[in-house]
């Protein structure tokens, strides 16, 4: 999150504001820091991380006596591509996907290169550093997109049609 949040919505619950802090970091972050954002006291931010780490939402790294949370990108991903597969007809994912494969092939051509880090390592060289660098982290950010809308368009061959949650 970056900024504390001083104010929270009254119908938020600890649990939630734990809970919002917690999956949008975007680095590792201790108990401490997840309580002081989320406004709550460290053991409740203590008892809600445990239970997000044993939900498997979150990820607990422990080095010493010290412990960080993160999102835990497996699952992450895992909801995003259910969340294409559900809200997305495979149409409009192929179509989604035929627009990042033509944008990545535009910058191959106008840069000469084939990957984001080859046009990060043309930095130095290039008139317009920051360009390359901002295109750079675009292009990282499609790759990872095209892959989420591939993983989806695949699910409409194991499961045709079946886009309902099922209640747990």
């Amino acid at each position: 999150m970056g900024e504390r949040t001083d104010s929270w919505d009254d119908s938020l619950s600890a649990e939630a504001r734990v809970r919002a802090v917690a999956l949008t970091v975007g680095e590792p972050r201790t108990a401490n820091w997840i309580a002081e954002e989320a406004a709550v006291a460290h053991e409740t931010a203590t008892k809600y991380l445990s239970q997000l780490v044993a939900d498997r939402q979150l990820v607990a790294d422990r080095a010493g006596d010290r412990t960080t949370y993160r999102p835990d990108p497996v699952g992450q991903y895992l909801r995003e591509v259910r969340d294409l597969y559900e809200e997305h007809t495979p149409a409009e994912l192929t179509a989604s996907l035929e627009e990042m494969n033509e944008q990545v092939r535009s910058w191959r051509e106008a840069y000469g290169v084939e990957t984001p880090n080859e046009l990060r390592a043309s930095v130095g060289t290039a008139d317009e550093p920051e360009e390359r660098r901002r295109i750079a982290d675009e292009w990282e950010h499609l790759d990872h997109r095209r892959s989420l809308v591939e993983d989806a368009i695949r699910l409409y061959d194991r499961f045709p049609g079946d886009t309902t949650p099922t209640p747990v």
